[in-house]
């Protein structure tokens, strides 16, 4: 079984990427955010950011065992999302793809979803300081590491290529890590104070 993962500041569409892999791959799905929040993994709740706390300690042994069951059912493969799913060890890794947006549309899309400002601004920081990607490079992983501006493209073109990729019908090379730097763009533009203070 290959083990797929996809992560990315919450916005930039991993959800709904998975999904729509999960019809091209006939694969299975884990969303870590789903599952920790279902089986009552979250003992807090950050009253200020919004947001469940996870017991990483008793909710990681959970999710390897649910994995080790999806391989043992033969599935081919199997797609892991969550902006932290950096949590997985890299032996449980094949391919890890972080979905990038740009900083302006990404606020749009978590207006969309009832974001409060200050929830706003922590993801847009968090995305323009490529966090989800450097979370990743500082395990200095073996596996292929990609990333995917979601920004112009529908939910059935980012999963293609995702798809495109693992099967081997795409080198990738225009989407290895590296190539997206929202801070060097606002940099450019004079506009780094919007975002921080």
């Amino acid at each position: 079984m290959k083990n797929i993962l996809i992560s990315g500041t919450p916005g930039c569409g991993k959800t709904s990427v998975a999904k729509e892999i999960t019809n091209f791959l006939q694969a299975k799905m884990i969303s870590l955010n789903e599952l920790a929040i279902s089986d009552k993994f979250s003992f807090e709740y950050d009253e200020e950011r919004k947001t469940y706390i996870v017991d990483f300690e008793i909710f990681l042994p959970y999710v390897l065992k649910k994995i080790d069951e999806i391989r043992q059912a033969d599935s081919p493969f199997l797609i892991i999302e969550s902006h932290f799913s950096d949590i997985i060890p890299e032996n449980f890794i094949d391919y890890a793809f972080i979905l990038r947006c740009n900083p302006d549309e990404l606020y749009k899309r978590l207006e969309k979803k009832k974001y409060t400002s200050e929830k706003i601004i922590e993801n847009i920081q968090a995305e323009i300081l490529g966090n989800c990607v450097n979370y990743f490079i500082q395990k200095q992983s073996k596996f292929p590491l990609f990333e995917i501006n979601t920004t112009n493209l529908s939910i059935y073109s980012i999963a293609k290529i995702i798809v495109d990729i693992v099967l081997g019908n795409q080198d990738g090379n225009n989407y290895f890590i590296g190539k997206i730097d929202w801070l060097e763009k606002l940099f450019q533009e004079n506009r780094l104070e919007e975002f921080f203070d």
